[in-house]
């Protein structure tokens, strides 16, 4: 890799006088001098995996009537053994999150997100609002490792479909889903709380579960147990942080369609609230990802 190798060699002379290292300073004048030229084999060796956008994702998930997990920073951090805002570190999940990932069942829709292997430039111009220094800090660390392990003969909808920039796009395709629908609620006891405008008001009738808003996974088998009482016909909806993603998961292979539906309460209760407002201030931003 080029760059990473200039990079080292800028990191290693800046440690010296440069005074004293006149052999070295030419070395990396030759080297940014041929680096062109080892970016373009960077560059025609670089994979990037099919993720649809936000649009063509609502469309996608509603045209295969498949169930839906989701894989976001919170995920790809317990995987790598690390903790999320709503989950406490747990082996057990990241585990389970790792199987999740590789698994090559046709009966379930992937998300991952399209900022993970897209410049902030091309964010930009499609309109997402990410965060510049997010975008550098997290993605910029961990993408190599995650883009080594996608599938490449599988198409992936983009994680970040129910964020708060995004809902405005996909929120009216999205409720098709349940629209005149039995669906059961699966989220976190405070989910609900101070909502305006409920995304599912649409459906024919909704059944309420409620389960811890942090730290789910450490519930978990009283939480599928109840969720295993579900009747088959009805659409499960969960909102549940990393948990839901396992949620999702184990009750497809029981024969439910199961949804990981993330922020989806708060960004429609947002998008409305805000009369169809998708910029938001820092204290805005800050207050939706928060735990309360």
């Amino acid at each position: 890799m080029g760059i990473k190798t200039l990079l080292k060699n800028l990191r290693y002379l800046s440690r010296y006088n440069l005074k004293e290292l006149k052999g070295d300073i030419q070395y990396l004048e030759n080297h940014i001098n041929f680096l062109k030229y080892e970016l373009k084999d960077d560059i025609s060796n670089l994979y990037i995996p099919e993720i649809l956008s936000v649009k063509e994702s609502a469309q996608y998930i509603l045209k295969e009537g498949k169930s839906l997990v989701r894989f976001g920073d919170g995920e790809f951090k317990i995987m790598a053994g690390s903790v999320a805002v709503f989950q406490k570190k747990n082996e057990q999940l990241s585990k389970r999150l790792n199987e999740i990932f590789d698994s090559k069942d046709e009966n379930i829709i992937m998300g991952i997100p399209y900022s993970c292997c897209h410049s902030f430039n091309s964010l930009m111009a499609s309109g997402d609002k990410i965060s510049r220094r997010f975008l550098y800090d997290f993605w910029g660390k961990n993408t190599d490792w995650i883009l080594n392990r996608v599938q490449k003969d599988r198409v992936y909808i983009e994680t970040g479909i129910f964020s708060h920039e995004d809902i405005k796009d996909s929120c009216e395709i999205m409720r098709n889903l349940w629209r005149d629908k039995d669906i059961t609620i699966i989220s976190g006891d405070r989910v609900f709380k101070d909502i305006k405008h409920n995304v599912f008001d649409c459906a024919k009738s909704i059944e309420y579960i409620n389960a811890p808003t942090v730290d789910a996974f450490e519930k978990y088998n009283e939480i599928l147990k109840e969720a295993k009482k579900i009747d088959k016909n009805r659409i499960v909806c969960i909102i549940l942080g990393p948990t839901a993603t396992v949620l999702a998961y184990d009750l497809a292979k029981e024969g439910y369609q199961a949804l990981d539906l993330g922020h989806i309460v708060k960004a429609y209760d947002l998008f409305k609230a805000s009369g169809g407002r998708n910029i938001f201030s820092d204290n805005e931003i800050q207050k939706f990802y928060g735990k309360d």
